[in-house]
């Protein structure tokens, strides 16, 4: 058993009755919740699945939200206040797992990076360590790998995709074990988009959709095929598409930074921003797209040949302008009051090189 998932086995083994997952948007998010939902059922629990309100923080309507459960568990969620947690921790059973940068957290929580602030290990990839110390693991394999390959952590996790590949081999084939060969001529990476494409255009309602139909799935073919998300699946493929002629014509470059806003009400921002690094693969780029509260979330991603450690640069920014952010080296994002901000600080970092 790896040590940084000792907290986790702890919790499980001692709570009973009902508990609540609480998960972020993305498809490392709705994987974890997946995975640690069936270990839960297996275990004779009373999962209920949470959406919360902001993908990288618990808010305060989060919180109200699951006053009522005994016994919860956080998944992918990674940057919310100390104070906030830790006053949830002192009435609840509260177990926290994720691998965004560590806090001083008082609950069962599991972090590999508590052991090794340089690994990389996304939180479907720790679900299903968990998930295995108590089941086989031959029917969560799939969706480890897809809310791993989602966080781009394939090439850092190989061990789980030469597994899958052993078990489920029609999902990988002869694909290299990278993320980008993977999201775009494997069965598994067309599996994560398809999963995403529910948050793209629906936001929350389709994140509860999507994870409610895997975290239920007898196989991955539930998911395959599923008629609403072939549907959303499709339309997907031509909004993406127009979408990256738009950004041809009012992409706004500085130096070494590619700025585009996304206008669409269709949320591409994280989709979009993953798939630049190849057609731009010397620029730090920034994807930026309004929420209907008025301040901008912002997918930051660095070019395939940059090695800038993204989670730095997102830190300096969020000291210097109305900006608050956080991630990893090679993905981070931030939500910003002004796009305006943004653009005269990098005019500014630029002219300081």
């Amino acid at each position: 058993m790896k040590k940084f998932i000792k907290p986790a086995i702890s919790f499980l083994k001692k709570v009973k009755g009902d508990l609540a997952i609480v998960f972020g948007h993305d498809c490392d998010s709705i994987a974890s919740a997946s995975i640690i939902y069936k270990l839960a059922k297996n275990l004779a629990l009373k999962p209920k699945l949470i959406v919360s309100t902001h993908n990288f923080e618990i808010d305060e309507k989060t919180e109200n939200r699951i006053k009522k459960f005994e016994n919860i568990a956080i998944l992918d969620i990674g940057d919310t206040p100390e104070e906030r947690i830790n006053r949830i921790a002192s009435s609840k059973n509260l177990l926290i797992i994720d691998h965004h940068i560590p806090k001083k957290y008082n609950c069962y929580y599991v972090n590999p990076r508590l052991y090794n602030k340089n690994v990389y290990i996304p939180t479907s990839y720790i679900s299903w360590l968990i998930y295995k110390e108590f089941f086989d693991d031959k029917d969560i394999l799939w969706i480890a790998a897809f809310g791993t390959l989602g966080d781009f952590g394939a090439k850092y996790n190989k061990d789980l995709f030469k597994r899958l590949r052993e078990k489920n081999p029609e999902l990988i084939g002869k694909v290299r074990i990278d993320d980008r060969e993977l999201f775009e001529r494997s069965t598994i990476g067309k599996i994560a988009k398809m999963v995403d494409s529910h948050r793209i255009f629906e936001g929350i309602k389709g994140v509860e959709y999507v994870t409610k139909l895997v975290a239920n799935s007898n196989s991955y073919l539930d998911l395959l095929n599923d008629k609403k998300t072939n549907k959303i699946y499709e339309k997907l493929g031509k909004a993406f598409k127009n979408e990256l002629k738009r950004l041809k014509e009012r992409k706004i470059e500085i130096g070494e930074y590619l700025i585009y806003e996304i206008k669409s009400k269709i949320n591409l921002k994280s989709s979009l921003a993953s798939y630049l690094p190849k057609i731009f693969p010397k620029m730090i780029i920034f994807v930026a797209q309004k929420s209907k509260e008025g301040y901008y979330e912002v997918s930051v991603r660095r070019g395939i040949k940059r090695k800038v450690n993204l989670a730095k640069l997102v830190k300096e920014i969020s000291k210097n302008i109305r900006a608050k952010g956080g991630g990893h080296p090679s993905a981070a994002g931030m939500r910003i009051d002004d796009l305006k901000e943004l653009v005269e600080f990098l005019k500014n970092k630029k002219r300081k090189k």
